[in-house]
């Protein structure tokens, strides 16, 4: 270890990233080089700032011994100690902050994790360019992350991404062309799990049973139906017949959903968000 990584825009996804590197379990001596030494958050006010004060503090000690230092209106001297940095600002405010350290950044990675902003637009302001789309359950250890490089990546520093976002949860390099496709998916896709989860809670309120209860039962057919997905490696629409019966509450039930437009609804949500995300990076 050694270097220093600076987080420039440390808000919820800044934060998860940052949370799954310091509490990543003690690196072994053939990959401790790539874990920081110390990370530099950067905020844009004193209570953005103390968010990510109260986290730390929470975490208690890293196991890889990494130190965190939290500031505001220091981006210039933050990017220049760093080697790596790490881009987590909404993507309306990613040229202002770029721009604003322009003649520090040139030349070190940028791993950003900003919206709709492409590997090109990123290489303006340095040619080595590690793009990434991950998730909120990444705080948690739970994340799934896509990750496109820029060519000028050498093959250590595409190491070093991974070996930082594996700690999220999961890492999948894919070509850069799929990335609106990764925003809305892994990106968006936990908000929309969670409303088939509020769904499923809220019938079975309505069904008589009591919250908690209700909540509980989801939760478990949720993360039981993805690990038989998972672990049966069938295809979920052979998996879902298997549950059905002739003219049983099963079928019935997807007969209903379907007549409501459930499948297509979510096909058309999905893609939707991707349709957004393209245009995210656009400058007006």
């Amino acid at each position: 270890m050694g270097y220093t990584l600076t987080i420039l825009g440390c808000g919820v996804m800044g934060q998860a990233i940052l949370s799954a590197i310091y509490k990543a379990q003690k690196a072994p001596s053939e990959t401790k080089e790539y874990y920081p030494s110390k990370i530099i958050a950067c905020n844009h006010d004193d209570s953005s700032v103390q968010q990510v004060v109260d986290l730390v503090k929470e975490m208690g000690e890293s196991p890889n011994g990494i130190e965190v230092e939290v500031t505001h209106s220091h981006n210039d001297e933050a990017v220049k100690q760093s080697s790596v940095v790490l881009l987590g600002t909404k993507p309306y405010l990613a040229e202002k902050v770029l721009d604003g350290v322009s003649s520090e950044i040139n030349g070190k990675l940028i791993i950003s994790i900003v919206a709709g902003w492409t590997i090109e637009q990123l290489q303006n302001y340095s040619s080595n360019v590690s793009r990434i789309m991950t998730n909120t359950p990444a705080k948690y250890g739970y994340g799934c992350a896509i990750v496109s490089h820029s060519t000028e990546c050498t093959e250590t520093q595409k190491f070093l991404v991974k070996e930082l976002i594996d700690q999220v949860g999961i890492c999948i390099e894919l070509p850069e062309r799929n990335m609106d496709a990764a925003t809305s998916l892994v990106g968006s896709g936990p908000a929309f799990v969670l409303l088939m989860i509020e769904s499923m809670t809220e019938a079975g309120i309505k069904m008589g049973i009591p919250y908690k209860e209700s909540l509980q039962c989801s939760l478990k057919v949720m993360e039981g139906t993805t690990k038989m997905v998972e672990l049966s490696k069938q295809h979920p629409s052979v998996l879902k017949h298997q549950v059905c019966t002739p003219g049983g509450t099963t079928i019935a039930g997807l007969c209903k959903m379907e007549d409501h437009g459930v499948k297509s609804g979510l096909i058309n949500g999905f893609q939707e968000a991707a349709d957004v995300a393209a245009k995210l990076g656009q400058k007006k």
